[in-house]
């Protein structure tokens, strides 16, 4: 976000000293720039949620396991 305003104000000084064709482009590089990191951000957060679940499932599967395991093994 930081980056997107940043870039903004760039832009817009650039163009109103060099023109807006220069001041369009360094905004539109932000954007995109702000955009990429914001993917990368959920990317993150998706890989994050995505381990965390295929973590618990492994763990309920384990314990599932061990659980039948147990029982088919147990002979009085």
């Amino acid at each position: 976000m930081i980056l997107a305003l940043t870039g903004l104000a760039l832009g817009i000084l650039l163009g109103l000293i060099l023109g807006v064709p220069l001041g369009r482009r360094v905004e539109r590089v932000a954007w995109h720039a702000d955009a990429t990191i914001a993917r990368a951000r959920l990317t993150g957060w998706l890989i994050r949620d995505l381990t965390g679940g295929i973590l618990t499932a492994a763990l309920i599967i384990t314990v599932a396991a061990f659980a039948v395991w147990t029982l088919l093994r147990h002979h009085d």
